[in-house]
This record gives structure tokens, sequence and C-alpha cells, in this order.
């Protein structure tokens, strides 16, 4: 009876130093994991945001969304199909990221013509020159729109506050959260991203989820790249 309690003890004591010695391996094995996680995610971010700004200086456009994954774009001339949809690998040649992502466009649908495709056309400035196209993209912030009612028809990107709900999905401008960028014209995310699924006109950037944020490109950016590539110079710009 002795002897079986006192091979009793050990087992605990075994159990319990294996928990001592473990317990830190196993929390040294999950951080680097997630560690793992947030570089593949970085580097997918970096990779993607680089092909769709080849894309912009090899084409003048912005790419549509595909409506398979690793796909190619969905266009019907110098439209977009959808404004929504996963991201073109196909099409932008980018292969062996991190994820399934899906993307968005500003297609300036709501601006209506000649403004409507002017960011998705292989001609941006056959019917509008550059500071037309900047005062649409850059009108007033007007958070309290819904989509399609405001100025404003660029992408809305803001950053989550704790404590605070999302806005309905059909709202534009970030409700009680922070507006980080009021002119993002394109915007990836990965599709296990709930917080971000089928919003269209406003995005969300969480600091405590690095994992799983988005990738964006601002027109500002994006009318850098025209210059660069020299498309300003374009002779067919038409003035009002």
């Amino acid at each position: 009876m002795n002897t079986r309690g006192f091979m009793l003890i050990e087992v605990a004591l075994v159990v319990v130093l294996m928990a001592i010695i473990l317990g830190p391996v196993m929390h040294l094995l999950a951080n680097q994991r997630e560690k793992d996680k947030v570089l593949a995610h970085l580097e997918s971010r970096q990779r993607i945001l680089e092909s769709v700004e080849g894309f912009v200086l090899a084409t003048g456009r912005l790419p549509c969304p595909s409506t398979l994954p690793s796909g190619t774009e969905s266009r019907n001339g110098d439209a977009c199909l959808h404004r929504e949809g996963w991201l073109p690998l196909a099409t932008l040649a980018t292969w062996g990221i991190h994820g399934q992502w899906k993307m968005a466009v500003a297609t300036l649908e709501q601006a209506g013509e000649p403004a409507q495709n002017a960011l998705v056309s292989a001609q941006p400035f056959a019917q509008l020159n550059p500071q037309q196209l900047t005062e649409i993209v850059m009108a007033p912030y007007t958070a309290n729109y819904a989509v399609g009612m405001g100025p404003l028809p660029a992408i809305h990107l803001c950053q989550v506050v704790q404590g605070h709900a999302l806005p309905q999905n059909l709202n534009a401008g970030c409700g009680a959260h922070t507006l980080l960028n009021a002119t993002t014209v394109w915007l990836a995310y990965l599709e296990g991203d709930l917080i971000n699924q089928n919003r269209y006109q406003q995005f969300f950037i969480n600091p405590d989820q690095a994992a799983s944020n988005p990738v964006w490109l601002s027109f500002e950016r994006m009318n850098w790249l025209w210059m660069k590539r020299g498309a300003l110079d374009t002779p067919h710009i038409q003035e009002n």
C-alpha cells in the first residue's frame, strides 16, 4: 500500500515537472507559429502590392476582380463586371502567396459617366483629365452617406477602435472608428478575414490582428504610378 502510494507521488511529481518544462516550450512554439504566420502574411501582402503596382505601370489601370480563385480578371471592355471578388492571380501572374485573397476595386460607379470606369479603363484619361479625376476621387469625406448617395466614390479604409460596433456593410464611412484613408482605390484581403467580407465600400485594419490585415493602394499612389508611366502626357486628354 505504501509502495503504491509512493509510486503515485512519483507519477504526480513527473507530471508536474513535465508541465513545468513543457509549458514554456509549448508557449514558445505557439509564439513561433504566430510569428511565422505574420511573416508569411506580410510577405504575401508585399508581393501582391508589388504585382498590382507593376500591373498599373504596365497597363495604366487597376485590375478587376476574378470570379474564381486564382483566375483571370472578369472584365467587359473597359469595365469590371464586379466591384468585389477574388484576386486575379492568373492575370497578375502572382503565385505561391500565403492563403486565398479577395479584392475590391473603386470603379467610381456612383460618380457616373464619364468617370465611372476611369480607374479600370485601359485609357483612363480618354474622357476625363487628371484634374477632373482627382477632384472626383478626392471629394470631401462624407461619413454619413449610404453607398452610392455621397460625393466620395472611393473606398474608405478605417482602423478598428475597440469597444465600438462596426457600421453596417452598406454604409460609407467609418462610423465610430478612425479614418485611415478616404482615397483607397484598390484593396485585397484574406478570404478568411470575416471582418471585411463583402464590404465593397469600407474596410477595416485591426492593430491587434496583424496576421490578417488587408493590403491597399491609394489614389495618390496610383496617380504617382501614372506619372511614372508617363500617362499624364497622353495626347488625347480632353478639357471641359
